[in-house]
């Protein structure tokens, strides 16, 4: 209980304001945001951007699809054609988190993407690990990046247990009622 305390109150200091009266964790829908131009540099910016604060106000309302592609979405900022968020790492971490500890296979590889980036290799084999054990092999796409972290991170039965504890953790959540 208290760590979802935690994490919503980092989420509320993350996101701009929204009225969150008009947001759940299924709607909008991710799919209903994207279909109306989120990611389409033919719509107005200022669409774009309402469209953005609808997708954050979904991700803070418990949407994992929402906070999966938020945070990708901060993760690669305006480098993404159309993307009206900027570069956010703290943002992307946080929503990619959200997202991968409810089972998001893309926010689990991002995230360990974002940690190698910065240097942490325990949280990269991690979330590698945790990929693999839930969702099997990865897509030969994201392959390279798995090959790349198991070439510097040796197993060892710290980093087995807390793949192991992630793994419980995250089909717990998975089993609990959306909020």
């Amino acid at each position: 209980m208290y760590q979802g305390f935690i994490l919503a109150a980092c989420l509320l200091w993350f996101a701009p304001p929204v009225a969150a009266a008009d947001c759940t964790a299924t709607r909008p829908s991710t799919v209903d945001i994207m279909d109306e131009g989120l990611l389409t540099p033919s719509v107005p910016i200022e669409r774009r951007r309402r469209l953005s604060d609808r997708l954050l106000c979904s991700a803070l309302a418990g949407n994992a699809a929402s906070q999966e592609l938020a945070g990708t979405l901060y993760y690669q900022g305006q480098s993404r054609k159309g993307n009206v968020l900027t570069r956010d790492m703290s943002r992307a971490r946080h929503m990619l988190t959200a997202a991968a500890n409810r089972g998001r296979r893309h926010a689990m590889h991002r995230l360990a993407e974002l940690e190698l980036s910065d240097g942490h290799l325990y949280e990269a084999a991690l979330w590698t690990r945790v990929e693999y054990v839930m969702h099997g092999l990865p897509l030969p796409p994201l392959a390279q990046l798995n090959r790349t972290i198991e070439a510097r991170v040796s197993r060892d039965s710290r980093l087995e247990a807390d793949v192991l504890l992630k793994v419980a953790a995250i089909h717990e959540a998975m089993e609990a009622p959306t909020p």
